[in-house]
């Protein structure tokens, strides 16, 4: 018997008669899972210059910069004598940023720097007062600061990228993006990945705690309250709330780092592989007791697992696993992830895999 459990970890591609799956996914807070509706990011952007560079910079062929730098020039009260102001030390970019919703006037945000001209990198570089404005046009944000790249490339490893970098806590906020909060009491809620099980269940919990609330759609609740409470207190009470999300059957897979993301209703319909000359076979082996008749309650079942290295024809699994069997069994035999990679795809060809398969 301890024979047979020890196989059973070992094989190459584990088919069980057991059934074992996943653990249950842990509840979490309504807050991690959704948000107010009113209270929504706003995107910023910016052109700006970002001077200091060492003769990494756009090239002198490059009129934006050029014409970007005379104009900074000029307000600071130095006028060029020639438009083609020749310099490596400085590169025209473009500035990003997410405003959060009740952000204040003072308050500071990340910004992104990113190049638009021929500069090679802006590592050491100073961004230049950058006005950052929304899609109205106005002016939420100013941006300025030393721009953060990253540590340098040592050999033999790849280069990263050198000429898009951040500058942390760089934004200072200027104006604020006002909220309109309810004034009735009421709260809409929208799930981040909509789903009418999930939605139903955020419904249930809500319920269950003593609000009233109705689930509109995949992602919409309707949340209101008979006590009267003011409307920070209640999105401060529904956002405690705790519930259990659903999740689809889906597996992720990145080819290029060999990453795999199981989600956890993936299962396996039955299934025979031979993979790397290696054949797996698992049943129940029947076991009669020492006496001379043997009785019905005598017998007892065992499962034996055998790996074969010939060619044997490989039999048909009569059983529902799931993956999370097949996942330790290659794990436990240090299967590369490619490998691994290469066998989920095969099988989710065949269609024994019952989920999504996503190669990004």
């Amino acid at each position: 018997m301890k024979r047979a459990k020890k196989a059973l970890v070992f094989i190459l591609l584990a088919v069980c008669a057991c059934t074992a799956g996943y653990a249950a996914s842990p509840p979490v807070r309504l807050k991690d899972i959704a948000r107010v509706l009113e209270a929504r990011d706003n995107q910023l952007m910016g052109f700006g210059l970002v001077v200091g560079l060492r003769n990494t910079g756009d090239r002198s062929q490059n009129e934006v910069t050029q014409q970007a730098l005379a104009n900074v020039l000029s307000r600071m009260g130095v006028i060029p004598q020639a438009v083609d102001f020749k310099t490596r030390n400085t590169a025209a970019v473009m500035v990003t940023a997410v405003l959060p919703a009740f952000v204040k006037p003072g308050d500071k945000i990340d910004i992104t720097v990113s190049s638009v001209g021929d500069a090679t990198s802006l590592q050491g570089g100073t961004l230049l007062t950058t006005p950052l404005q929304g899609v109205d046009d106005q002016v939420y944000a100013v941006g300025q600061g030393n721009v953060v790249v990253g540590a340098e490339s040592f050999p033999y490893v790849k280069q990263q990228t050198t000429t898009v970098g951040r500058i942390p806590a760089g934004g200072l906020v200027e104006k604020e993006v006002l909220v309109t909060t309810s004034k009735t009491g009421t709260v809409t809620l929208v799930l981040n990945q909509p789903d009418f099980t999930s939605a139903n269940r955020v419904a249930a919990a809500l319920n269950r705690a003593g609000l009233n609330a109705e689930a509109k759609d995949a992602s919409t609740i309707l949340v209101s309250s008979d006590s009267g409470e003011d409307y920070v207190a209640l999105v401060s009470r529904i956002e405690a709330v705790r519930v259990t999300p659903d999740t689809i059957a889906k597996i992720v897979i990145n080819e290029r780092t060999g990453t795999i993301v199981i989600g956890e209703n993936v299962v396996i319909a039955p299934v025979a592989v031979s993979y790397g000359g290696i054949d797996v076979t698992i049943r129940d082996v029947a076991l009669v007791g020492d006496s001379a008749v043997a009785s019905a309650d005598q017998y007892q079942t065992v499962t034996r697992a055998r790996l074969d290295k010939t060619g044997a024809k490989l039999q048909v699994v009569p059983a529902t696993p799931t993956l999370s069997q097949l996942v330790r069994a290659l794990n436990a035999i240090n299967a590369s992830p490619k490998d691994m990679i290469a066998i989920l795809q095969a099988l989710k060809k065949s269609g024994a895999i019952k989920a999504e398969l996503e190669v990004i």
